[in-house]
């Protein structure tokens, strides 16, 4: 049997599962009981309200029976007879760890630990902290898995601390530095959350000297015949509940001041302070914001999801959620870039601007079992409208992406497209053609038109934003033959 990526199979007491486009949970009784708890509660409207946590709904049992045999034919796992189904919100945008900045990171470790605090108050917990649990809306953060949110066992400690260290902690701690980042830590790991072995070696010096990060860490080795700190703990937990509640709030709020220890600082890499735009003269920044709305508002659905290539410090996203009521992915490859969006884009704009860390020409493949596990960008991802302002010589001289590949990349979304072309003559394709000797490739403007022409119905030149760059709209994708 194939498993499918539309749903979840490593928790057998509660799956996610997408059935005709609606997403639910399928929930054994435990579970139910859990978030039947948390649907009652005060809790969960305010959560919801926030935008904190994704809105659940009970289904009747007559509703429910269709969608439980259609979990089990294609899930490779028979739910339980007495399972309830939930519909569950949808996120339309889902993204991983090793694809975030560390703001985002940190962002997701503060909600795993505020919620749990929040769960403590009404009986519940949350048995695993994984970093996948939470998605983003904009700059966000919202909590998705429902399967994980359990009915509380007195226990001073936590028994996913651990995994709360090796998802957040160790990836933020390791990129607190200003070279490496959280997102590298994560592919150090093989996306499955960084040991704290791994993770000494890897520290910048200012945190291997931490002794709290140190203390932390060393609860997170392996000792033989170790046993759950709530089987431990059990019986002395039980007769002292309020001791053990209190006990394991301070371990939470233990785990959040490490967290926020570790905010570093911008991350030194090229492209980190190009928000000065220097070579660019003001009118020319204007026209460049003007175009790329007008290519928004062109059309009423293209402001749904757009994707803007290389997007560094948000100046054109902001502008596009602005003015054209976009949503707007910033990918960037570089984590300077993203550092000064997080903090630098407007309040007004926050919610409708994610910034991903991604490379056009290396783009996340599918992955995880069965290559099921965790989706491909551009399945993940799938904008109404492509941006891509004075990225293709990047691209296409230092990368050595011939033209036609270059454009290829950014088709393969099925969107239209719109570049900011910087030609042969301009200062930066000089200087990166200058820098490597007997560089053969084709750049120009006449081969970018020709390589959009291959791939589009409809191609024109809108206009320049400078005398060496034009701006080139290109929309209805051809069949390729």
């Amino acid at each position: 049997m194939t498993i499918l990526p539309t749903a979840s199979f490593r928790d057998p007491e509660n799956a996610a599962f997408l059935h005709e486009g609606i997403w639910y949970r399928m929930a054994g009784p435990s579970s139910s009981a859990a978030m039947r708890t948390l649907r009652g509660s005060a809790l969960y409207g305010s959560l919801t309200a926030a935008g904190s946590l994704v809105a659940f709904e009970e289904l009747p049992d007559a509703t429910a029976g269709p969608i439980v045999r259609a979990y089990a034919a294609r899930s490779g796992r028979n739910p339980a007879t007495d399972a309830s189904v939930f519909s569950v919100e949808h996120v339309d945008l889902i993204t991983y760890p090793w694809e975030w900045p560390n703001s985002l990171l940190e962002a997701a470790a503060l909600l795993t630990l505020d919620l749990r605090l929040s769960l403590l108050d009404i009986g519940l917990d949350l048995k695993d902290a994984s970093a996948f649990n939470v998605q983003f809306r904009g700059m966000q953060p919202v909590f998705i898995d429902l399967g994980s949110v359990e009915r509380w066992r007195p226990n001073p400690s936590w028994n996913a601390s651990r995994q709360f260290i090796e998802h957040f902690i160790n990836p933020l701690a390791v990129g607190s530095g200003e070279r490496v980042t959280a997102a590298d830590a994560w592919n150090v790991s093989m996306h499955r959350g960084l040991r704290s072995d791994s993770a000494r070696a890897l520290l910048p010096k200012k945190a291997r000297r931490s002794l709290s990060l140190l203390l932390l860490q060393a609860t997170t080795k392996p000792v033989e015949r170790n046993a759950p700190s709530e089987s431990t703990f059990a019986d002395t937990a039980n007769k002292n509940q309020d001791l053990a509640r209190n006990a394991t709030r301070s371990l939470t709020k233990r785990l959040a001041k490490q967290v926020r220890t570790l905010h570093g600082k911008e991350h030194a890499t090229t492209w980190v302070d190009y928000g000065t735009r220097a070579h660019y003269e003001n009118d020319d920044l204007t026209r460049k914001s003007g175009l790329a709305a007008d290519f928004i508002k062109a059309d009423s659905g293209r402001g749904r999801l757009v994707l803007d290539v290389g997007g560094n410090d948000g100046f054109t996203a902001a502008h596009l959620a602005r003015h054209a009521g976009a949503r707007v992915i910033v990918m960037d490859a570089d984590a300077g870039a993203l550092d000064m969006l997080h903090q630098g884009l407007p309040s007004d704009v926050a919610g409708d601007v994610t910034p991903i860390l991604g490379d056009i020409t290396n783009l996340t493949p599918a992955s995880g079992l069965l290559n099921a596990e965790f989706a491909a960008f551009t399945d993940r991802v799938q904008p109404s409208a492509v941006i891509c302002q004075a990225v293709l010589h990047h691209v296409v001289i230092t990368q050595g992406t011939p033209m036609q590949f270059a454009v290829d990349a950014l088709a393969a979304f099925g969107a239209p497209v719109q570049i900011e072309f910087a030609d042969e003559n301009d200062e930066k394709s000089r200087i990166l053609l200058g820098q490597i000797p007997n560089w053969s490739g084709e750049y120009s403007t006449d081969a970018l038109l020709g390589a959009l022409r291959n791939r589009f119905a409809h191609v024109e030149v809108m206009g320049t934003t400078s005398a060496t760059r034009v701006v080139v709209n290109a929309w209805g994708l051809l069949e390729q033959r």
